[in-house]
């Protein structure tokens, strides 16, 4: 801590600029300048180096990315979805689309057992996991690509 009777008193053990009252210059203080920084030496271009240089206007277009390669598996991933999709909503309609048959059938007098309940009754039970299925394998398909794509592009 300092007193007011010190404060208008020269300390010699700092230099001008931290006194009060002091040289607010810090030029003088300087004894030399630094000495400037060596050239760097000039190398021509290199033909290779500019290759990735590339101009773009309406004459020079030119894609320099090769595509990457697809996975093979993703179409038959996107058609086993479809179909597991499209069995199961095909044996879950199959009752209505196959009414007018069972009712000739009762009609007619059938009574064997396979006529009495043909096959859309028996696999209806089926048509849920197979519609959950699919719709389960589209909604990991796509997951699948779009973390694969946020990976690409990073």
């Amino acid at each position: 801590m300092s007193t007011d009777r010190l404060q208008g008193t020269y300390d010699p053990r700092y230099e001008g600029i931290y006194q009060r009252g002091g040289a607010t210059d810090a030029g003088p203080r300087m004894i030399s300048e630094a000495p400037p920084a060596p050239a760097l030496p000039v190398t021509p271009p290199d033909e290779a180096a500019t290759l990735g240089i590339v101009e773009v206007g309406p004459d020079t277009v030119q894609v320099t990315e090769e595509p990457r390669p697809r996975n093979p598996l993703d179409v038959w991933i996107w058609v086993a979805a479809a179909m597991l999709t499209g069995v199961g909503f095909y044996i879950l309609s199959g009752p209505m689309l196959f009414e007018q048959q069972m009712a000739t059938q009762v009609g007619d007098g059938a009574t064997s057992a396979y006529a009495m309940t043909p096959w859309v009754y028996w696999m209806n039970p089926a048509a849920p996991p197979l519609i959950l299925l699919g719709l389960a394998t589209a909604v990991a398909q796509l997951f699948v690509l779009s973390i694969r794509h946020t990976l690409r592009t990073r």
